[in-house]
């Protein structure tokens, strides 16, 4: 095939068919241009970068000290990202909590409600649940958590994941308790 030198007409008409293009492109209008038998998608490197910055937020907070983090799987809700503060929390390492799901973790007297209180998300009736609970530790030891998660779901609006925020309030518990304890009786008038 032989390239032809184009006229300054056939110039002057390119550039003012790529104008139009440059400004449909400007204001988002098209995703791609179509012309001579190639396709280009041009915003392709826009959606990747606005991927990895999306990313790269979600890692930072999922990071965050002093407040767990955990991603789980559906339907057996194991886990399937923790972050050291959880297992700073319960006392396991990220490989053993990857082996293991929140109803593990969960003291046998607090099963029964936190299985009642995650039932609407099952159900499809919530999205976000948040609970107090107490968790098994690995040594042994019983602590107090906080949970507010939420699911996310697929197109037939199933859950196939849940995330979820997890604060040790073991301390806050007990102070709340001993206030209680310290209270004094009502006194017989």
């Amino acid at each position: 095939m032989s390239k032809r030198k184009l006229t300054y007409p056939q110039v002057v008409k390119r550039l003012a068919e790529a104008e139009a293009v440059i400004e449909a492109l400007r204001h988002h209008e098209v995703d791609a241009v179509v012309g001579e038998g190639k396709i280009a998608f041009l915003l392709v490197r826009d959606v990747a970068e606005a991927l990895r910055k999306s990313e790269e937020a979600f890692h930072a907070m999922f990071e965050l000290p002093g407040i767990g983090m955990a991603q789980a799987d559906s339907p057996a809700f194991r886990f399937t990202r923790v972050n050291r503060a959880l297992c700073e929390i319960t006392g396991y390492s990220a490989g053993e909590l990857l082996t293991s799901t929140d109803a593990h973790l969960t003291h046998h007297e607090d099963r029964r409600r936190a299985v009642a209180g995650f039932a609407p998300v099952i159900r499809g009736e919530a999205d976000r649940w948040s609970i107090e609970k107490r968790y098994i530790r690995k040594d042994g030891g019983v602590i107090w958590v906080a949970i507010n998660g939420a699911a996310l779901r697929d197109e037939a609006g199933r859950v196939v994941r849940t995330v979820a925020m997890i604060e040790d309030i073991t301390a806050r518990k007990s102070r709340s308790e001993l206030k209680a304890s310290k209270r004094p009786g009502k006194r017989a008038g």
